[in-house]
């Protein structure tokens, strides 16, 4: 068994690394490294599934793919909507024709905010309707059609919906709001809530890289929301209050008006089990060396975009 992680120098992938190294799995990273973190990787691995001739033999030689590589977030694929079209629908198409030729399976990282705003708060299952209110959730529901109506296998493909990732990476972010929010309060700064009634599903990156495992090891074809705890944006500030005491600050306008609550019923009955916590995931991160200098560029997604808009790449 040996499975290509596109996108595996990513916040995501460098964490499914570490997993699948436990497992004893094989694997090979695919990764353009667009924002230049990793300047001791040769020229000849730094792959771009834009240029689909390049990444040819690594999905031959492959049993499984794992797409993980996208621009993710709405501000950072705001900052240059073309490129993120691009990486993000173009790359995925690139990669499962590819899949195709090889016949290859492929799990695929989507996103819960294909979802958009559900005003019920009614909790959303894997067949309801996708209506995504942000560029990012357009462009993530754009590669989940591609998978869907391309694949010409219908048991080679996975969709993973995940819920709003945390927890630390090698490749760390605190642009995400359980990151962001314990970066705060671990260096003694108020947590400023913008409305606060917005729900959100959240999952660990250790829970994420385990499913996507799983999913390899049990063959799991179709779309899965992969989140662990549904919780209001308040909710989650009084969470790590009661953790670090930290300052609250309830403001009344709504900047991301995004809501949705994601059944994981599908998944939890095919065997799957989470392992991570919020609260757990929290006290992680406020034990982080990195916790400190949360506000350096190198952890925001919006600020590396911003960096190589401006050099031109």
């Amino acid at each position: 068994m040996k499975v290509l992680i596109t996108g595996g120098l990513g916040y995501i992938g460098q964490v499914l690394q570490e997993e699948l190294k436990k497992a004893g799995i094989e694997y090979e990273i695919l990764d353009n490294d667009i924002y230049n973190l990793h300047k001791d990787i040769p020229s000849e691995k730094r792959l771009d599934l834009l240029d689909k001739d390049s990444i040819e033999d690594s999905v031959k030689n492959c049993d499984v793919v794992v797409n993980l590589a996208a621009i993710v977030g709405d501000p950072a694929c705001l900052v240059d909507t073309r490129y993120a079209i691009e990486v993000n629908c173009v790359g995925t198409r690139n990669l499962v024709e590819l899949t195709n030729k090889y016949n290859k399976r492929i799990i695929h990282a989507s996103t819960c905010s294909v979802y958009g705003a559900e005003k019920e708060n009614k909790k959303l299952i894997e067949s309801s309707t996708p209506f995504p209110i942000d560029f990012y959730g357009q462009t993530k529901y754009q590669q989940e059609r591609i998978v869907r109506d391309l694949i010409e296998n219908r048991e080679n493909y996975c969709i993973f919906r995940l819920g709003t990732a945390y927890g630390l990476s090698p490749r760390m972010r605190y642009d995400l709001v359980i990151n962001t929010f314990a970066a705060k309060a671990a260096n003694g700064e108020k947590l400023s809530v913008f409305g606060g009634t917005q729900y959100r599903p959240f999952v660990h990156i250790r829970d994420i890289s385990r499913a996507i495992i799983y999913a390899i090891e049990h063959n799991l074809s179709g779309i899965y929301n992969l989140a662990n705890e549904n919780i209001t944006i308040k909710d989650l500030a009084f969470l790590i209050k009661d953790l670090t005491d930290v300052t609250i600050e309830i403001i009344d306008e709504i900047e991301d008006p995004r809501n949705y609550i994601a059944d994981n019923t599908k998944l939890m009955n095919s065997g799957f089990m989470f392992e991570w916590s919020i609260k757990k995931g929290v006290k992680d991160i406020l034990e982080s060396d990195t916790v400190k200098n949360y506000k350096d560029a190198k952890y925001s997604d919006l600020d590396l975009m911003k960096r190589v808009k401006e050099n031109g790449n």
